[in-house]
């Protein structure tokens, strides 16, 4: 047996090696798993820091937003070096670069001669980007894209360079003289560049041909342009949105730095492309309709509350819904209604009907007898009326029971007052100050007996008031009568007051010297209280002053926005203060209301000064520029900020198109009614036809539209301002202005259309030092005088015009619509119908009288009574309401 060493330990272990490289490979394998789940958790973000600004990262959507078709999300990062990530639902999602995309130079080009061989060309930063191979002999629209590629940032010069018959790299030999105008260069996000040296209204010549010397005119133009570092730090997304599936979503943002433990924001977002249901509900498919035809429409959007948009068109023309159409205006034959609904998420659903107009319903019966308030004796009285259709067709009469409320109805609780007020209609159910008609007043009104109580004001609104006590039990087929007329092509209108909206709500309006009826269906649910019944009628005449009121006229606040916010609240606050003493009585805005559409801070700014008007209850109306959409045509930051639910409640409010899109205010003051519609940018046909739709309703009001671009320096048309004069001024004859901004500089031109003078005006003064220094117009009517005054003015600078007097104080001539008003009303009752049936005569031709008895009479008692005509088709057709006494 061997000696050991006492100095020596034990000998090595076998197992150990074994079991040390087993717990090695057990540590590093938890390291690979927590290093996994480590960039798992940072890919999804769950430990980045989530903060509101997201440490000056930016995305362009925002909780609770609502999107449909592709979407384009975008992304900005405090500075270019490190752009940020995009998640849907968790997922990346894969995104670009905005300035890796097209930007677009547009100019009007003249006297090109690309036929002959001239290539004339475009150039950016050195480069060559485009030739010129067109031939124009008149002022032509050109549009070239600018590679992103191609841009930098800081100045880049883009030069319109004129071309000889050799590469577009010559210099040499002879140069085809051009001519370019209107120039805009706008990046690929909808931001509009200038250059600070470069007039809107100006024209500029490129080449000279031998043998004139070269200095005479430039062979070429360079224009500067500034890019800010901002347009390379935004990435951007397309997301098609119908692969998703319906509701919910999270898009998420994160810093693609620190190894993505950086700032996040994430925010839920609606997919909505399910478009809206419509129906329609009358007329019907295939039926033939005589007499009227009632246009009834419904439609909801699931999943929300908010009414869609409707438009509907009949035989191509539209018309306002609901509606009941005379088939005596109706051509005899097949007509076809076709109604688009659209959501707020831009989805649409289009639905149509075809109807057939035969010869007229039957005539309404007449020639009652008993006569209107005639006393019969007896327990048994004849009814009869005369009976008539226009294709002789036989008739079935039926003979039923009803109640009638009028003034000349005996120990009755009506009232009747006479007024006038400062607008219409009045605001109050009551106006203070009312006077209640005297005996001989109410006499007048209480049988139709040709007989009229006429009222007229020097200043303000006239009006007649009644209140009607009619219990609390009225039929359904209850309407409210007025027979009465007006002066030359001015409106009578009836108003119904409803309780449950609290205002003055219009029920039939008419125009004329001859008699005619408004009728107003009675809707007890919303228009009876305590047993009551309220209704109106308004006209106006009003004493033209010296100069009597005023509007307001701001446009392109983009930079007041951006950078001045300061001016923009100067502006509206200074409004606010001098509103009577101005005598102002509305503000117009013509948009590029914010300079970069997807700045939640300038929306805000913007916001917030606008808000300074809604505090003061000052009525206005805007719309979206260029730069407050997205380039892809999007209206989303605009109605976050600037939707109908802002406007929805001024009393000048009319109604809108998607969301605020487009809209009309009714404004009416010192007894002249203006219609102002405001269409949105770019203009489509959906719109167009929506405006015409407006503006025929609206007929006999003065009409002013609001645009974004019409005009340019030169007087001429610009982007859609022909086709705005071709399909809106041209056919609708009450439309006295069209206002635009846009392109920096002013102008105006008058113009006849037969008889009517129309006045365009062009006023922006974004170009100015802060963005404008404050100035804006004020269009200042005199009516006497027939004519408007238009002054420019700074609340900021507190000074009086930014161009020459020549282009910002005006007087030019404007007749509004005619201004002698009346008020003058025959008879006005309330007709309630029973189905309670009296009798009934059958096949009685047409021509002759009907006859029932009606027995069970009481003596000393009022019975009210009416007919109704059905012809075979259905039509039927009913008489007034009657009344007699039993001795």
């Amino acid at each position: 047996m061997a000696e050991i060493d006492p100095k020596s330990g034990p000998g090595p272990d076998p197992g150990a090696g074994g079991k040390r490289r087993l717990w090695m490979a057990i540590l590093a394998l938890g390291l690979v798993l927590l290093a996994g789940l480590v960039w798992q958790r940072l890919q999804s973000g769950a430990w980045s820091l989530q903060t509101d600004d997201a440490d000056g990262y930016v995305l362009s959507l925002d909780e609770g937003e609502t999107v449909q078709g592709s979407k384009t999300i975008l992304a900005t990062a405090p500075d270019a070096k490190t752009l940020p990530r995009l998640t849907i639902d968790g997922r990346e999602a894969p995104v670009r670069p905005v300035m890796e995309q097209d930007a677009v130079l547009f100019f009007e080009a003249q006297g090109l001669r690309g036929a002959e061989g001239y290539r004339s060309s475009i150039w950016v930063n050195g480069r060559l980007i485009h030739t010129l191979e067109d031939t124009t002999e008149a002022f032509t629209p050109m549009e070239v894209r600018i590679p992103g590629a191609a841009l930098r940032t800081g100045v880049n010069e883009i030069t319109l360079r004129s071309g000889g018959k050799g590469a577009p790299e010559d210099t040499g030999g002879e140069r085809s003289a051009w001519k370019f105008r209107g120039l805009t260069f706008t990046l690929a996000d909808g931001t509009l560049l200038e250059d600070p040296d470069y007039r809107t209204s100006a024209v500029y010549t490129v080449g000279v041909p031998a043998p004139k010397k070269p200095e005479e005119e430039p062979l070429e133009k360079t224009l500067h342009f500034t890019i800010k570092e901002e347009k390379y730090r935004t990435v951007y997304h397309v997301w098609n949105t119908k692969e998703a599936a319906e509701g919910l979503h999270e898009v998420g943002l994160r810093a693609a730095r620190n190894f993505g433990l950086g700032p996040r924001r994430t925010v839920n977002v609606r997919v909505d492309n399910t478009p809206p249901s419509v129906q329609v509900l009358s007329p019907v498919e295939g039926r033939v309709y005589k007499n009227k035809v009632s246009v009834t429409v419904q439609a909801a959007d699931e999943g929300t509350e908010e009414k869609p948009s409707l438009v509907a068109k009949l035989d191509g023309q539209v018309i306002e819904v609901p509606a009941v159409l005379e088939t005596a205006a109706l051509p005899v034959g097949e007509h076809r209604l076709v109604v688009t609904a659209s959501d707020k998420a831009g989805n649409e659903k289009e639905t149509a009907v075809s109807f057939l107009v035969q010869d007229e319903m039957p005539y309404p019966p007449s020639a009652p007898s008993p006569a209107d308030k005639a006393a019969v004796t007896g327990g048994t009285a004849r009814l009869s009326v005369q009976a008539g259709d226009a294709a002789k067709d036989p008739l079935h009469v039926d003979f039923y029971k009803a109640r009638r409320y009028d003034l000349g109805q005996p120990g009755s609780r009506h009232t009747a007052s006479l007024h006038s007020a400062d607008r219409e209609p009045p605001v109050e159910r009551e106006p203070a100050g009312e006077t209640q008609m005297t005996q001989a007043q109410r006499a007048l009104v209480s049988v139709q007996d040709g007989a009229y109580l006429v009222t007229d004001h020097k200043e303000r609104f006239p009006y007649h008031r009644f209140s009607f006590e009619v219990g609390d039990r009225l039929p359904v087929d209850t309407e409210i009568v007025w027979k009465g007329h007006s002066l030359p092509d001015r409106r009578v209108t009836l108003y119904l007051w409803n309780y449950a909206k609290s205002l003055w709500e219009e029920a039939d309006s008419g125009q004329g010297t001859e008699d005619f009826t408004l009728r107003g269906r009675i809707v007890p649910a919303e228009m009876v209280r305590e047993g009551r019944v309220e209704a109106l009628v308004q006209d106006r005449i009003p004493t033209p002053g010296e100069y009597d009121f005023a509007f307001v006229w701001m446009s392109d606040t983009q930079y007041y926005s951006e950078t001045y916010p300061k001016i923009y609240d100067i502006m509206t606050r200074w409004t606010v203060d001098n509103w009577a003493k101005r005598k102002f009585s509305y503000l117009i805005h013509t948009g590029d209301i914010v300079n970069n559409w997807n700045s939640r801070k300038e929306w805000e700014n913007a916001s917030a000064s606008m808000r300074i008007l809604d505090e003061a209850n000052i009525p206005y109306g805007v719309l979206a520029g260029n730069h407050d959409v997205s380039y892809g045509g999007e209206y989303d930051e605009y109605w976050k900020y600037f939707g109908v639910d802002r406007f929805r409640h001024q009393p000048t409010f009319g109604a809108d198109l998607d969301n605020n899109r487009d809209h009309y205010d009714l404004i009416s003051v010192k007894g002249h009614d203006f219609v102002i519609v405001y269409l949105g940018w770019l203009i489509d046909q959906k719109s167009f036809d929506w405006a015409n739709g407006v503006l025929k309703k609206y007929a006999d009001r003065n009409a002013i539209i609001a645009v974004h671009e019409y005009l340019k320096p030169n007087k001429h048309y610009f982007g859609q301002g022909q086709t705005i004069w071709d399909k809106l001024v041209l056919p609708n004859s009450n439309v006295v202005m069209v206002l635009g901004g846009h392109n920096p500089g002013a102008a105006h031109n008058v113009k006849k259309v037969g008889s009517r003078t129309v006045l365009e005006m062009l006023s922006d003064y974004q170009n100015g030092p802060e963005g404008g220094q404050g100035f804006m117009r004020f269009l200042q009517f005199d009516l006497e005088r027939e004519r408007l005054l238009v002054n420019t003015f700074s609340p900021y600078l507190n000074k009086w015009n930014f161009f020459k007097p020549e282009l910002d104080e005006l007087e030019l001539p404007l007749k509004l619509k005619p201004i002698d008003k009346r008020v003058a009303t025959d008879y006005i009752g309330v007709y309630a119908r029973t189905d309670e049936l009296i009798g009934e005569a059958d096949r009685v031709p047409s021509g002759s009288r009907a006859e029932v008895p009606y027995p069970g009479l009481a003596p000393g008692s009022v019975y009210a009574w009416y007919a109704a005509a059905k012809d075979e088709f259905g039509g039927v057709s009913r008489s007034d309401v009657w009344t007699f006494e039993v001795k």
